[in-house]
């Protein structure tokens, strides 16, 4: 019944109300508690017969007890109350209430006169019944005693009748409004929250569209985030179909090389020993091609799901940096390119997995090597600062235009796929190792670069404290 947003804000509201009528209820009786306005009621009642009947009783005159008696019956029949005439010495001469001045207070010798502004007297009679009472004089012979029982405070009864009307009326009116705003503020919030809703069933499909950031602070959050994910996912699914159609591509080629000089050894158009050893090289050479292809698909899988196992231990990158040097230098030399490396002055330790760092700068001097001229340079460098170790590789080849160094580590991206690259092209996939190596260390790999000047790669990782 209340599933919905919109009854469970109304109940709410309801739930509120019903607490801040019961609060202001019980304030209310609270205040008539403390103040005693019946009380206060019947010190006013009190009043009201004495102002009504002593004038009454004085134009009468000496009358007889019987006649005086009708009088004082009929002066307290309006407000009840009780009357006694009295001597100057506190006989009872007559009782509104015929009691023959039963149940009167002890006067003493002499009842004394209340004096005019004074509080009216208090006593409890026999029975138990509380009393206020004043005493005036009549004439220079008679005293008259006025009394009005004391009520018993009904709280219950006092708030039923003065107070639980307009409170009801308060509460109905309250939650007519509550139903309105509640009306107004489950569409301010839910209107978002369907769309979002709606949106989410597109994702799937990949049609889901922006959702405006609209509505209370955290729905906007909400919106932001589903819209942060949205562009993730189609993204990601971007990415598989790029995926598949670059694998598709990369495939195509060496299969087709394959197929056709397999068929030309198979249909006899390639008879002579230099035909059958040029088909052999090439189906060799496309096929170890393929196998780098499915080697490095494989290690990016396993980077990206984590399954890859580094091993991770204390170790002085300039320890690689003399690997590299060693392995490298006889390859700059036979294509001619100066290979220069420099190492810090301080231990560049990093807490690292040596195979995968030699992997990552491995991939970055053969992309140099590839795309260096003869006659250019390349350096390989090592700087410790505060708290990160860097490593810098930087040549002056071909360089990398500025509209396209943000996409060079998408996986298959090639700058330009007619640009030579050596004897042994790549994939597009090289780079995107390197990130995925770099990241695993929790560090940063970035590039610069001006086409036509080179390029330069720096590894950033933190140092091991």
């Amino acid at each position: 019944m209340f599933n919905s947003l919109r009854s469970r804000l109304w109940l709410t509201y309801a739930l509120l109300i019903g607490l801040v009528l019961f609060v202001v209820g019980a304030a209310m009786v609270l205040v008539v508690y403390r103040g005693n306005l019946p009380l206060q009621q019947a010190a006013l009642n009190l009043q009201s017969l004495r102002v009504n009947a002593l004038p009454k009783l004085r134009e009468a005159g000496e009358l007889n007890s019987e006649i005086l008696q009708t009088l004082l019956v009929r002066n307290t029949s309006q407000i009840r109350g009780r009357i006694v005439v009295l001597s100057n010495e506190g006989e009872v001469i007559a009782d509104s209430l015929n009691k023959q001045g039963a149940n009167l207070p002890d006067f003493g010798a002499t009842p004394l006169l209340t004096e005019t502004g004074a509080l009216p007297g208090f006593y409890r009679d026999s029975d138990g019944l509380n009393w206020y009472y004043i005493i005036d004089r009549i004439n220079e012979d008679q005293l008259a005693f006025f009394a009005i029982s004391r009520p018993r405070l009904l709280i219950v009864t006092i708030f039923r009748d003065q107070y639980l009307g307009p409170l009801a009326q308060a509460g109905v009116l309250a939650l007519l409004v509550s139903f309105i705003l509640s009306l107004v503020m489950s569409r301010w919030i839910t209107a978002p929250l369907r769309r979002i809703s709606r949106e989410a069933r597109q994702v799937a499909d990949g049609r889901a569209r922006p959702i405006p950031l609209e509505g209370p602070e955290e729905v906007r959050q909400l919106a932001a985030s589903f819209n942060d994910m949205t562009r993730q996912v189609q993204e990601s699914q971007q990415s598989q179909k790029d995926f598949i159609a670059n694998v598709s591509h990369e495939l195509k080629t060496p299969l087709t090389s394959i197929q056709g000089f397999a068929r030309a050894i198979q249909d006899g158009t390639a008879q002579s020993p230099a035909e059958l050893a040029q088909a052999a090289d090439v189906i060799n050479a496309e096929t170890a091609r393929m196998h780098r292809l499915v080697q490095d698909l494989l290690t990016l899988t396993k980077l990206d799901t984590g399954s890859v196992a580094f091993t991770f231990k204390p170790m002085d990158l300039n320890d690689l940096l003399k690997a590299a040097q060693y392995k490298f230098t006889p390859r700059a030399e036979a294509a001619g390119i100066h290979f220069n490396v420099r190492q810090s002055e301080r231990a560049a330790t990093v807490n690292g997995d040596p195979d995968r760092l030699m992997q990552l700068l491995d991939n970055l001097l053969d992309n140099a090597l590839k795309f260096t001229p003869a006659g250019g340079a390349i350096s390989l460098s090592s700087e410790v600062l505060e708290d990160i170790v860097l490593v810098h590789v930087v040549d002056t080849g071909q360089g990398i235009p500025s509209d396209e160094l943000s996409r060079i580590f998408e996986r298959f991206y090639q700058v330009d796929k007619a640009r030579p690259g050596g004897e042994v092209r790549g994939y597009g996939l090289g780079l995107a190792i390197c990130q995925q190596i770099v990241k695993m260390h929790g560090g940063t790999l970035s590039v610069t670069s001006e086409l036509g000047n080179g390029s330069h790669f720096v590894v950033q990782i933190p140092l091991q404290k």
